[in-house]
Formats: C-alpha cells, structure tokens, sequence
C-alpha cells in the first residue's frame, strides 16, 4: 500500500490534484482496458514450490524489465492437482531455448517439467478492486493493492514555488505578445532538470516573417535545444535532445509537438490552456491521444495542467494547433 504521508505535497488521490493546481493528465482508459502480455510459465507438483520461489526471487523478481508483482505467481490446477507457476516475461526472455537452458542449469539437468508459453496476463494493474477481482478470474489471479496510481502520484517530486515561476514567465510573454498583436501569442519554456543548463524560453515561430507551417513554440524550443547542444563542445551529441527537461506551455500541444517531446525525451510537461479540439494529452482534447500515456510508444513524460486561474494566456482559436 501507498505510504502517502511520505510525500511533503498536498494530493488529491481521488481527482490526481496536486497542491489543488496540478490535475495529473494520463490516459486512465489503458489503465482500466487490460494490456495483455505473454509469460514463460511451468508446472509443478505442490512439494517443489518453495524452489521455485526461490528461483523467481533469485533471478527473475530482479531482472524482469517487467514488473510482474501485481500478480499472484501461483495458481492451482484442480484437474490436475499441480500448480501452475508464473516465471518471468518473455520480453526478459525470448527464446524457448534460453529458457530451457536457465531451468536445467537451476534443477540441475535432471527435472522433468512441462514449460507453458501459453499463458497471457495483464501488464499493468487496474484501478479499481472490482475489475482487479474481474481480471483474476478472467486472465491469472491478481494482488490488490489499492489504486496504483496512487503510487504514482506518491512519487512525483516536484517543486511548486519553481513551476508557479515558469508558469509565470510564459503567462507574462503570452500576454506581451497578445498586447502586441501577434496572432499566435503562444510560448514555453525548457528547463533543464539538472540545472546545467540555462532554460529556454521561446515564442511561437509563426509569428515571424517567413516562418514554416511547423514552427510551432514547442518544435522552435527543441531546435533551439539542439543548437544550444551542437555549439557545446563538452556535451554528449548523440544524447537526447532534451533528456530529463521540464517543459512549461501556454497552451497545450497538438500531436505534432506532443509526439516530438517524446523523441525529445523530455521528463515533463505543464501546461495552462486546454485545446479541446488540437490537443493531443487530455483524454478529452482532439482525438483522445494521450500521447504522454500512450502504450504504444517506447517512452513517456509526466503530464500536468494546471488549473488555477493565476497564470492567464493569449487567446488562441480552437482550431489553431499549437
């Protein structure tokens, strides 16, 4: 269970609110619809189970990239009478022979044992006791925990009085550029995590004279990233452009930006003005991408709005991708 008093921050564990400003953004969708996985598992008489144990405490509990302690690891056969036992995903292991050779090298070479590639369970826990119960039955019998996201709000460490500033600072552009007349008065900020580096702050590109159709706030502050990195000499240039930077938006991005933060591999973003109709993070903007959650993807940022009406913004037509 969360040990939620270890966190200095105020959580709404119920709404995902932090400190009653940031509203936690993921796609609680993918979470309640169950991504199944394949699973090397074997069958074994009752007797042998504590080696077994051992053995998934010993190596696999360890190594798997996938972390399988949602799962019960064990369920009986009642027609058989054995159990049948969960080992480890195969993306830890992929080949049937590989696998062969780590049980044979465990049991010594001379057990016998029925190995199952047959058998799929959920990825991810869900969000609620009842479909946890639901999914034991229908897929592999499931730990309950609580909500895991709790555990994931419970770790976030951030820092409120250093988004208030950010947050600030592209309010305060968004609206100088709204006094000035510019058409497009969004912007962001780049802010290295490590403190290495200065943090970028840059305005929507396409309010220059022969700007391009792409030069969204988000895509000028990653080329500038990266023009920042290449003049650099002592900095890593086949690292990600924005590894573990924090990124603060007047609005929030459409698919192309949202999608290129994650090549970037940003750690997280904050933004102030929904687009419900442009926007790829919120469940409930555009065409319900998430992109920041999506499962589909190799990577994934933090995603916050902020909801509090301290930080106002220029405005920008619904229809205008930002």
């Amino acid at each position: 269970m969360v040990k939620k008093i270890n966190n200095p921050l105020k959580i709404d564990y119920r709404n995902g609110i932090i400190e009653d400003r940031l509203l936690q953004v993921r796609n609680f969708k993918n979470v309640n619809t169950p991504r199944l996985i394949n699973v090397w598992g074997i069958e074994i008489e009752p007797r042998e189970s504590k080696k077994v144990i051992e053995l998934i405490r010993s190596d696999f509990q360890k190594n798997d990239p996938i972390s399988l302690r949602h799962l019960k690891r064990i369920r009986k056969n009642v027609q058989t009478s054995t159990l049948e036992v969960v080992l480890c995903s195969r993306e830890y292991i992929s080949d049937k022979d590989d696998m062969d050779k780590k049980l044979k090298s465990f049991w010594g070479g001379a057990k016998e044992y029925r190995l199952r590639d047959d058998i799929k369970v959920p990825e991810f826990a869900p969000s609620t006791k009842e479909l946890n119960n639901a999914w034991s039955i229908e897929y592999w019998p499931l730990i309950w925990n609580g909500n895991p996201n709790d555990q994931i709000l419970n770790d976030y460490k951030i820092n409120i009085e250093e988004v208030r500033n950010e947050l600030s600072r592209v309010s305060a552009l968004s609206m100088k550029m709204t006094a000035a007349g510019k058409l497009f008065p969004i912007a962001s900020v780049f802010v290295d995590s490590s403190r290495r580096r200065k943090r970028v702050v840059v305005e929507d590109g396409r309010n220059c004279e022969n700007s391009l159709p792409i030069d969204h706030s988000v895509m000028v502050g990653i080329r500038t990233v990266g023009e920042r990195l290449r003049d650099d000499e002592d900095e890593d240039s086949s690292a990600y452009l924005c590894l573990d930077y924090d990124v603060y938006l007047t609005h929030e991005p459409c698919s192309m930006c949202s999608m290129a933060l994650i090549h970037s591999r940003v750690r997280r973003v904050v933004f102030l003005a929904e687009m419900q109709r442009t926007g790829s993070l919120k469940i409930t903007s555009g065409d319900g991408y998430c992109m920041n959650d999506s499962k589909q993807l190799n990577s994934t940022y933090q995603a916050f709005q902020w909801i509090g009406k301290e930080y106002p913004v220029g405005p920008v037509d619904q229809d205008v991708c930002c």
